[in-house]
């Protein structure tokens, strides 16, 4: 524990170190060019570990003690007293195209971080899930469009399919925008159907990335988990049943069982009622008569009998390699960010009208968990994250809040309009407010985090 805990806090710090860096260089290199001068490019805040500096009129680069954010300070005239030599240098007389160039240049850095990111991951290649239909969820939206088990999805929206998961982001972002998403599909037999799902009535639905399986209700073709007791749970139904590991469940009230989830899903469907099981151990037939313990899970009471699945089938045979060239990664890792932002707006947007939880909103704790995790699988998945969060970043760094870079995009828009600029006094009440708005946002992320841990 002590060790995932440690693994989640190193990158956690190398997410943020690198993330920051990116955000504070875009500032930096776009006020280099408009001729402003920069005093000081940090990484971190607190005591200075590191310092570089070749001469006392250049940049000094700082790394603080404490990495969770960063700064770039540049000279101006609000901020202190500038020599008369220098004060063609100084952010404040800057034109205000080039002030809105330089305070853009941070969240634009980080969406530009997310498109490398993405092409990357798409050239290194990844595994995903063979795109073929396992199982169709009865009176399900796919159901009524004329899924079928077996049907191999070879584009959505004419989009070439390659793996499961690879146009989630973009199925996400069309949840509820009216349009049926066509789905070209081969049938078992070799036709090809081309298949509408109407997603319109889909509007209200909660945010989920689970589009395919949680909405739409198809999941892909996995391995086939055979009824066969894995272990049992001391002193639940089936252990006071008799039953034992290794025992392999044929038939439950007459109704053939031929593999784990058609078992699970039988047991849940008859809570606190008597269930007839057909056993086979070592070759001989047993009967048991087991009562299912009623439990509630996500809102619903399902039964349970105290029994866990086999170890799992070998993966392999239903993956396959998903792999981008160098101009096709390069388009793809800007539509995939494209989407991504087009999402994250969306999900932040559903929070604030309230029809999405605020659940969704998460610290530093979540995050580093998360930074721990996607690192245990893979180069890939640590990069994913890192786009996720570069997104993230320079999106929130865009929202119209004081502090903010598009709190003071704002303020340069109203500077633009009236052609003078905002008034010292203003700037300050919104600079408390800003914090105030801050403040509030990182107690509830905080609270997230907490409830998340021990619930």
């Amino acid at each position: 524990m002590a060790l995932d805990s440690l693994n989640s806090l190193v990158f956690f710090l190398i997410a943020v170190a690198v993330l920051v860096s990116f955000h504070e260089f875009g500032h930096f290199i776009v006020a280099r060019w408009a001729g402003v001068k920069v005093l000081r490019f940090s990484v971190g805040f607190g005591r200075t570990i590191w310092r570089r500096q070749k001469g006392p009129d250049a940049t000094e680069y700082v790394v603080g003690l404490i990495p969770l954010g960063g700064y770039v300070k540049m000279l101006d005239e609000r901020e202190g007293e500038v020599a008369p030599a220098e004060r063609h240098q100084a952010f404040n007389r800057k034109s205000l195209t080039r002030r809105v160039l330089i305070v853009a240049a941070g969240p634009a850095a980080n969406l530009i971080l997310a498109v490398i990111l993405y092409w990357i991951i798409g050239v290194l290649g990844s595994q995903d899930l063979d795109p073929v239909v396992g199982r169709v969820a009865p009176a399900s939206l796919a159901e009524q469009s004329g899924f079928e088990k077996g049907d191999r999805i070879l584009a959505i929206d004419g989009r070439p399919v390659f793996g499961w998961s690879e146009h989630r982001l973009y199925l996400m972002n069309e949840i509820g925008r009216g349009d049926p998403i066509e789905f070209d599909v081969e049938r078992s037999d070799g036709a090809q159907k081309s298949l509408a799902v109407s997603v319109s009535q889909l509007s209200d639905a909660a945010f989920s990335p689970s589009v395919l399986s949680g909405l739409i209700g198809i999941t892909p073709r996995l391995p086939v988990y055979p009824p066969t007791i894995g272990g049992v749970v001391p002193d639940g139904p089936a252990a006071r049943a008799g039953m034992v590991q290794n025992d392999r469940v044929r038939g439950i009230d007459g109704q053939q069982i031929d593999d784990w989830q058609a078992l699970v899903e039988k047991i849940a469907s008859h809570p606190g009622q008597s269930l007839r099981f057909q056993i086979e151990r070592d070759g001989a037939l047993l009967d048991f008569t087991i009562i299912p313990d009623s439990v509630e899970n996500e809102g619903q009471t399902v039964g349970r009998i105290g029994v866990f699945a086999p170890e799992p089938p070998a993966l392999d045979p239903y993956l396959v390699d998903t792999r981008y060239g160098l101009v096709q990664g390069l388009l793809k890792g800007a539509e995939t960010t494209w989407i991504m932002s087009a999402v994250t707006v969306k999900l932040f947007a559903q929070m604030l009208s309230g029809r999405s939880s605020t659940e969704h909103l998460s610290g530093p704790i979540t995050i580093a968990r998360f930074a721990g995790q996607s690192a245990s699988l893979g180069l890939s998945q640590f990069l994913a994250f890192l786009a996720v969060l570069s997104v993230s970043l320079g999106l929130i760094n865009l929202l119209p809040i004081p502090v903010l870079d598009g709190g003071h995009l704002v303020y340069f828009l109203i500077e633009g309009i009236t052609r003078r600029p905002i008034p010292e006094r203003v700037m300050m009440w919104g600079q408390q407010l800003g914090i105030s708005i801050i403040v509030v946002l990182m107690g509830l992320a905080f609270y997230n985090d907490l409830s998340g841990l021990f619930v």
